[in-house]
């Protein structure tokens, strides 16, 4: 549908512009002319998609920001993930990393995760409680393979593309949950490590949102210790699960490729 709309308004252009001169362009160029538009139209949405990418990777440990003046605040943490596989090598590593869906069902616990189709799949996360908000969060992330451009490794990435941050008020409060502004978004690659042994890589988040007018009143340390400890325990979790996901999932595969 979206697709669609894009060659509309694209037909429009091109009307407008007097470009519609012969039949000869409407038969040979203008239907280049459209994959052109939208091929570009893709790279520039795709940009926009991932523009946080980077800067959470780069990341080590928590992140936070707050602007009391606003009332706005950030905070995330970026987490690194090592694991060991038992009897791995390069080359067997490298084929299980390149199913997408075998190792997506593995770096989370099985029964919070939900796949969604297009390579899509539903993480869920456990309450959290940040000071006078509960938050239930599901995250919808898109999780693909592809080869690094230098080495030409294997590589797993996830990018989310959706969320509910299903929030929960605590009485007292007299303010609808849309008003918090709420934006979360997480990503993560994980690659065969060097000695072909077993999976490096790294998981991050990054939320955004409003705080309450009572919260303005909050010390920064209170808030900043409240984002700590979320942040840790969505890292634990995130860290716990891979382990004990990679390594379990590798090893069935291992176990059917020897058969």
């Amino acid at each position: 549908m979206i697709v669609l709309i894009q060659k509309v308004v694209f037909l429009l252009l091109l009307s407008l512009s007097g470009l519609f001169t012969s039949n000869a362009f409407l038969a040979v160029s203008l239907p280049r002319a459209i994959d052109t538009f939208l091929e570009a139209t893709s790279r520039s949405q795709s940009v926009v998609g991932s523009k946080n990418r980077k800067t959470i990777l780069d990341r080590n440990g928590s992140h936070f920001k707050m602007d009391r003046f606003s009332g706005k605040v950030e905070f995330g943490s970026t987490a690194r993930l090592v694991t060991i596989l038992d009897g791995a090598d390069l080359t067997t590593v490298s084929t299980w990393i390149s199913d997408e869906k075998r190792v997506a069902m593995s770096i989370w616990d099985e029964k919070l995760i939900e796949e969604r189709g297009d390579n899509v799949y539903r993480l869920k996360l456990m309450k959290l409680q940040f000071v006078t908000i509960q938050l239930s969060p599901t995250v919808d992330n898109r999780m693909w393979t592809e080869e690094d451009g230098k080495s030409g490794v294997p590589v797993f990435k996830m990018q989310s593309i959706d969320f509910d941050p299903n929030v929960q008020l605590l009485p007292g409060l007299n303010i609808p949950a849309s008003a918090l502004g709420i934006e979360i978004e997480v990503v993560g690659e994980l690659f065969p490590s060097s000695n072909g042994k077993g999976l490096e890589g790294k998981i991050g988040f990054l939320t955004r949102g409003n705080l309450t007018p009572p919260m303005r009143l909050l010390p920064e340390s209170a808030l900043k210790s409240a984002s700590g400890a979320i942040c840790q325990t969505i890292s634990d979790f995130a860290i716990q699960s891979f382990q004990k996901g990679a390594r379990s999932k590798y090893s069935e595969f291992a176990l059917e490729n020897r058969k």
